[in-house]
């Protein structure tokens, strides 16, 4: 378990440095040969990035100096940091809602199939966790914000104001959490549905029955771990979609996020409009955020591996009995 570990947080070391070298040198390159004048010479900018580059790269290692944001003429690391902690919460939120709601509905679906409860959240699920997050937040402000009053149109924060009580921060989560929570909920959902109901005809639950537990008593004892299990392996790709998705969620329902930023680091608005102009030291700020959270939460949910059932050793050999 501990050599998998420390491999696992190698690699995970690796692909950070990767997407850092790789996003450095094709921000810096871009901007030189979009700026620069003909011929270009692509060797040229490939020696002048790298130059660049170990400047950079002495500035974090030793300083923890992330550069100045050519827009806002600030600390990169220090105007950011509240941004990409705003991002944080909306997808632990998200997290904390898709991830025991796509169980609890799973389990209560798979205990009667194909009832009018279970086709109903089957119909429901399916509806809304088929329609892409920017489609669906659009459809939400459209019609729950704009026409019909009933929610905040735009967030309102996440702390009280003079315009924005207590009440209106808690509805402002509602549209979000529903355009991030539906597709991560009716992808895992069906999972732990299948899972459940297959568990009902195995041995072992037909055992647990002989031995006088009720059907709901063998599933929440045996079948609910089980079905955890099978949730793992989907747990990460599940969280990097909805992490994706929150970009689009905080672009157009206003959200003071990472997302803001690393799009404004990338154009920038001019007199006719947006043009191309990299604040490489901002965007590389906001990409190693998305990527380091994303391989955080992978990590996670490795260790969390042997704590959902004791049985499963990550990493270990098979070995013959």
């Amino acid at each position: 378990m501990v050599k998998y570990m420390l491999t696992r947080i190698l690699m995970a070391l690796f692909v950070l440095v990767f997407v850092f070298v790789i996003i450095y040198f094709a921000s810096s390159m871009t901007m030189l040969r979009y700026w620069g004048r003909p011929p270009y010479d692509v060797w040229v900018e490939l020696e002048i990035s790298r130059a660049r580059f170990i400047i950079y790269t002495e500035g974090i290692l030793t300083e923890w100096n992330w550069g100045q944001t050519g827009s806002y003429y600030e600390n990169v690391w220090n105007y950011s940091w509240r941004r990409m902690w705003v991002t944080t919460r909306i997808n632990l939120i998200a997290l904390a809602i898709y991830l025991p709601g796509s169980i609890i509905l799973g389990i209560l679906t798979a205990i009667k199939p194909k009832s009018l409860f279970d086709k109903s959240v089957g119909a429901i699920t399916m509806v809304f966790g088929s329609v892409p997050h920017f489609i669906l937040m659009y459809l939400l402000i459209i019609f729950l914000g704009i026409r019909n009053n009933w929610l905040p149109f735009q967030f309102p924060g996440f702390r009280p104001s003079p315009t924005h009580d207590i009440t209106t921060i808690i509805l402002g989560f509602v549209i979000p959490m529903i355009a991030l929570c539906m597709p991560a909920i009716f992808r895992l959902m069906r999972l732990v549905r299948a899972e459940c109901i297959d568990a009902q005809q195995e041995s072992y639950f037909l055992l647990c029955k002989t031995k006088g537990l009720s059907k709901n008593q063998a599933i929440r004892r045996h079948v609910v771990r089980n079905s955890a299990v099978t949730v793992m392996p989907e747990l990460t790709p599940t969280f990097l979609t909805v992490l994706g998705g929150s970009f689009f969620v905080e672009m157009i329902y206003g959200i003071d996020g990472a997302a803001r930023l690393l799009f404004r680091s990338v154009l920038t608005m001019g007199p006719a409009g947006y043009v191309p102009r990299i604040d490489i030291p901002m965007a590389m700020a906001i990409t190693m955020f998305y990527t380091a959270f994303g391989l955080v939460f992978a990590l996670i949910v490795d260790i969390c591996y042997p704590l959902v059932d004791p049985r499963i050793r990550v990493g270990s050999k098979k070995t013959n009995i």
